[in-house]
């Protein structure tokens, strides 16, 4: 497809910016996201932000964006509604969700380091202190200093990135289908107005506020399973962590999203502990089937009905339990299924009616736990050990300044991520290469539960998935919404429900906010739409900078060719989930892979076909690249007759293919 010509990214005076503002009749309104009328506020505002890069949402996947773009020169405007950054990390969510460690790299992986370093400086000062151990290579944090982290990443950029937060989204201004501008109000002086200028926009809400008021198509809810053929869409009932459907799962559609919750930090240092005190509006009924178990003596500890995870300093991180596979306990834990069905859609002050009732509903359950007479004492005593932590969100009466939006809108991009990408090839024996990769998902299909507990299905709640699958490539297209231009959607991105459901991890999150700022930045660099922007680019930029976009079990983040395999593994180098980069490679072996790459790349070759099982020797190898058409070959390390390894071979390609991608490539700085 031949791209359209370049977009107009010129340099324009605010008279002549809110002239094309005020000629965009597609203007969204806050209430209920619906088309705002002719006398459009946008041009009202006083004053203009303007940056190359507009963020809104100072999520990890946000900050991942902003910091991307400016590390490579970008002028980035980062804007949030609330008045910290961070999202869910910084308001609990402390355990990284992420098996292999090798799946996201990148600024999330820069991130872990950090968090090794901090955790090292405070044990130096207190030997006794096991901080460094209990941070697990950095991938555990305190949710206060995973803030401080954040601001440390946004900081090292200087000026580079403008930080307003407690600006809340009025107004998306649309011209011929691109977004061109915003209206923010500063909600530290009610009725001031900002318009926003960029030349790309990105939207890392997790509810994907910006793209709906840009009127880009989305959904909420779940299809059914006949749409995309997953297994596990629609209506579902399944024992935690089996695919096995059980009677009742009809596979219909439906509004539902997965429960939310809180993920509190307490602590059991009296020291340190602040009580829990009983909700004002507590309602004993909403824990009624946990007090059927628990009278039953079914539930015989507390971490049956919520998950603990140990943290630094003291610290514990609490989660929502699953019915157990056997035991089916418990029925209910910290989620609370079905009263979060408007927030996708609601307006911010409906939302906080929902954080709130949350909010009541998850404290209550502690406060049940440690006081009521009909827990055992047992239990209750387990419970009582526990309280809110006297340093952590203190502005906030030490609880979470976020409940936990595991799931808002999911924007129609220009690829749909499903359950059916998890499928592996029995030819590579891997899932399906994507030659537009910008990330790897590694995390289950891993839905909790959309409907509250229903007794007539015992030992499980309606919606629980966890469908383990291999790693996946995710394309670029998931965060390119169809029908909108001058958009990214890396969080609130493209997926059906059970795709979303492997794909709602932190770290990918980060590992597509960092991709949307590099496709931002290149996309102001050659005046493109970020659509048309060539993935290889966006793809050269990341592996350089460490970013995964293929997954291997055995390659290392500071392996020299770490580059090269990434970049040539969205191309098909390797069948399966190993690099072997050591191992010697002969012709036979050779020529397959070479053929995948230079089909991806669209460049016609015929392989040779003698000596198959020779070893392959360099100058085979760059003969083979000019015949395939490539002019400049990079001159091998080796001589001309020396035997090639794996990481030899990719290596070569990798320097011979990249550089007819995009020049110049951005140094890092």
């Amino acid at each position: 497809m031949t791209p359209p010509p370049p977009a107009d990214f010129a340099n324009f005076s605010r008279r002549e910016f809110l002239r094309r503002a005020a000629a965009g009749a597609a203007v969204a309104s806050t209430a209920g996201y619906g088309v705002a009328a002719d006398d459009d506020p946008f041009v009202e505002a006083a004053n203009v932000i303007r940056g190359d890069v507009l963020v809104y949402g100072a999520t990890p996947g946000g900050i991942a964006a902003a910091v991307a773009a400016a590390r490579l020169g970008r002028r980035v405007v980062l804007a949030a509604h609330e008045d910290h950054i961070g999202g869910i990390i910084t308001n609990g969510l402390t355990n990284a969700d992420i098996g292999k460690k090798q799946a996201v790299g990148g600024l999330f992986y820069e991130f872990t380091r950090r968090v090794v370093r901090h955790y090292q400086q405070q044990d130096r000062d207190n030997p006794a202190a096991k901080n460094v151990k209990l941070c697990r290579d950095g991938y555990f944090y305190e949710a206060s200093a995973a803030e401080q982290i954040f601001h440390e990443m946004i900081g090292d950029v200087g000026p580079r990135i403008e930080l307003r937060l407690r600006h809340e989204l009025k107004h998306v201004n649309i011209i011929d289908g691109a977004v061109w501008g915003v209206t923010l109000e500063n909600l530290a002086q009610p009725g001031e107005r900002w318009a926003g200028a960029a030349k790309v926009f990105i939207d890392a809400t997790y509810e994907g506020d910006l793209a709906a008021m840009a009127k880009a198509p989305y959904r909420v809810g779940r299809e059914g399973r006949d749409e995309y053929r997953e297994p596990h869409a629609g209506r579902v009932y399944t024992h935690f962590g089996s695919p096995d459907l059980l009677p009742g799962s009809t596979g219909e559609a439906d509004n539902a999203i997965q429960a939310f919750c809180f993920r509190f930090h307490v602590t059991n240092d009296p020291a340190k502990r602040v009580p829990i005190e009983k909700p004002r509006d507590f309602r004993r009924e909403d824990y009624h089937h946990t007090l059927e178990e628990l009278r039953a003596g079914r539930i015989e500890k507390f971490e049956q009905i919520i998950q603990v995870y140990p943290m630094p300093n003291g610290r514990f991180e609490l989660n929502s339990n699953h019915p157990d596979p056997k035991t089916g306990v418990p029925a209910q834990s910290l989620d609370l299924a079905e009263e979060n069905f408007s927030w996708p859609e609601a307006t911010p002050a409906e939302r906080r009616k929902i954080y709130e009732r949350y909010l009541s509903h998850n404290v209550g359950l502690l406060w049940l736990l440690q006081n009521d007479p009909d827990t055992p004492p047992k239990i209750r005593e387990a419970a009582a050990q526990y309280g809110w932590h006297r340093d952590e969100w203190t502005d906030n009466g030490h609880v979470p300044r976020q409940v936990y939006v595991r799931q808002g809108r999911r924007i129609l991009g220009e690829y749909v991520l499903t359950e059916r990408d998890g499928e592996v090839d029995p030819e590579l024996e891997r899932t399906r290469v994507q030659n537009d990769s910008i990330g790897v998902l590694e995390f289950a299909f891993d839905s909790h539960a959309c409907h509250a507990y229903d007794p007539s299905h015992p030992g499980v709640r309606e919606g629980y998935i966890f469908i383990k699958h291999e790693p996946l490539q995710v394309p670029y297209g998931v965060v390119v919404p169809r029908q909108v231009d001058k958009l990214l959607v890396p969080v609130a991105c493209s997926a059906s429900h059970v795709g979303y459901n492997a794909l709602r991890m932190e770290p990918v999150f980060m590992a597509l906010g960092e991709a949307c700022g590099v496709a931002a930045h290149l996309a102001v660099e050659r005046s493109l739409l970020p659509r048309w922007v060539p993935t290889a680019a966006i793809q050269r930029v990341l592996v350089e900078r460490g970013a995964v976009i293929t997954f291997y079990h055995d390659l290392k983040f500071d392996d020299p060719a770490f580059a090269a395999f990434q970049f040539l593994g969205a191309r098909g180098l390797n069948r399966g989930y190993k690099a072997r980069a050591d191992e010697p490679v002969n012709r036979r072996d050779a020529w397959d892979k070479l053929a995948r790459i230079l089909r991806a790349e669209s460049m016609p070759w015929t392989a040779p076909q003698d000596d198959p099982e020779g070893p392959l020797r360099s100058a085979d190898l760059v003969a083979w690249l000019e015949q395939a058409g490539y002019r400049k070959v990079a001159k091998p390390a080796q001589p001309d007759d020396s035997p090639l390894k794996l990481r030899e071979f990719a290596t070569i390609v990798y320097q011979t293919v990249a550089p007819r991608l995009w020049q110049p490539i951005p140094k890092p700085t």
